[in-house]
């Protein structure tokens, strides 16, 4: 008898060129079968014909926090059809004490973030600070560190030190482009290639973010970025697809804290300070981040104010500022050898209601911009490959059973596996716990609190340079 047999669904599964109609049986948390019928029974059997199976959805970019979001973000990632996902900001102890409470079954890699007053005590932090934050973030659990430039920028010199020093260590570095010198527009996108150079390890987050026309317009902005990226295969790099982009709401002294924010508001139109900010939520420009008790949501109008208003600012949100021109260029972009320019389909969701990875991927699949083969790839392999997880990303046999069901005539998740666990079907949620991603200088800390824990091979830059060629 199987754990799992899922019946008469399409595979898709580009590393083993497999798009055909098939079972897939599940033992032991493995993929067991892949055949065109699989006789024999399981303790669950889900009759997926019409569905479309793909190797588990890999989210590059997600904030499973809880500090400054809200509890429900890995039930909301679980829902959008996402097995594994880069958390892009921590903080770590914040979703390893969660666990309990918030988790719906899913993987999660953590990236800390470099904050001043949070995990750097200055904006300025000696090298010797820096190296003992990277090495303590790798002992606790996380995977690396991020920079929040767009957000709380640092010196230009401060970022280039992290990302050498995190390279050093053999730990993954993000950057939320921007810095004290350009901000987080298609400039800051310069400088942070720049500071990586050509053979240092990078991932530059959203890049789509760079493309608002801030600078010159949207078009132009996206395919400076995607040249950029051309020419500087170290970089990983992912880009979303939905409008809204996600910030603090936070008002101090009649100006907003975050530089993304100030942007955003001038992009609108409204000033930014307190006024400006509380007629964007008002107008639906801007929406205000709530927990209604089992889902994370966005409240504007007057009621959006109200509730802005009653936590004296203290919110998080997004407001509708990603041009639509630019997140269609970079989706499908290709380096000469067919390989994707942009490695990854992302989010910068989970707590952030705009888990559209299968919603918006499907419909470029729909329009002719994606192939399906092509949206496993962004969705799911390259992620694996460059997280150092050679068990995900496909459905070989013997590779882990993390598997996405999808329904593709109403763009939407139908099933999501973990470990050959469903931990959602047609919209019910039915995992729990959190399995973390690590390296093995991690991996103690979590054995000590029993967490769960799956080990990545060690970080190599060849995982990044080494795309996949359809």
């Amino acid at each position: 008898m199987f754990e799992l047999i899922i019946r008469g669904t399409r595979v898709i599964d580009p590393l083993n060129k497999i798009n055909d109609v098939l079972d897939i049986a599940v033992e032991d948390g493995k993929i067991s079968k892949v055949a065109a019928e699989i006789s024999g029974t399981a303790k669950q059997e889900i009759n997926a014909e019409g569905k479309i199976v793909v190797p588990g959805i890999i989210d590059m970019h997600t904030h499973m926090r809880t500090v400054l979001g809200h509890k429900h973000a890995q039930r909301m990632i679980a829902l959008a059809g996402v097995c594994t996902t880069l958390d892009m900001a921590g903080p770590l102890e914040d979703i390893l004490t969660s666990i309990p409470q918030s988790g719906s079954g899913v993987n999660i890699a953590v990236l800390e973030a470099a904050g001043e007053g949070q995990t750097l005590s200055t904006s300025r932090p000696t090298e010797a600070e820096q190296e003992a934050f990277i090495e303590k973030t790798l002992e606790l659990g996380g995977i690396g560190i991020k920079l929040l430039g767009g957000h709380f920028p640092m010196g230009i010199d401060i970022s280039e030190s992290l990302i050498t020093l995190a390279n050093k260590h053999k730990a993954w570095i993000g950057w939320h482009a921007g810095s004290t010198q350009h901000g987080s527009n298609i400039e800051g996108m310069r400088e942070a290639v720049n500071a990586a150079g050509k053979d240092k390890f990078l991932h530059i987050a959203h890049i789509n973010s760079y493309c608002r026309g801030q600078i010159f317009n949207e078009t132009e902005e996206a395919l400076e970025a995607i040249e950029l990226l051309k020419t500087h295969p170290n970089i990983f790099s992912e880009s979303y697809l939905s409008p809204l982009n996600g910030t603090r709401l936070i008002v101090k002294d009649d100006v907003p804290l975050s530089n993304v924010t100030v942007t955003c508001l001038k992009k609108g139109g409204y000033s930014s300070n307190y006024d400006g900010m509380k007629q964007a939520i008002i107008d639906g420009y801007a929406g205000v981040l709530v927990d209604d008790g089992t889902l994370g949501k966005l409240l504007s109008g007057a009621d959006g104010a109200e509730y802005w208003e009653s936590k004296n600012t203290a919110c998080t949100g997004s407001l509708a500022v990603n041009p639509a021109v630019s997140r269609f260029l970079l989706a499908g972009a290709k380096r000469a050898d067919g390989s994707f320019v942009v490695d990854s389909l992302s989010t910068d969701g989970g707590c952030y209601p705009r888990n559209v990875i299968v919603e918006n991927g499907l419909l470029l699949v729909k329009f002719g911009a994606l192939s399906l083969n092509e949206f496993a790839i962004k969705s799911s392999l390259n992620g694996a490959r460059a997280l150092g997880l050679p068990s995900k990303g496909h459905l070989s046999v013997g590779a882990d059973a993390d598997i996405s069901i999808l329904d593709f005539a109403n763009e939407k998740a139908f099933a999501t596996v973990v470990g050959g666990k469903v931990i959602m079907l047609d919209g019910k949620l039915l995992g729990s716990g959190t399995k973390i991603i690590c390296d093995e200088r991690g991996a103690q800390a979590l054995k000590k609190r029993n967490i769960k824990f799956t080990l990545k091979e060690p970080f190599s830059l060849n995982q990044i340079t080494d795309r996949y060629a359809p």
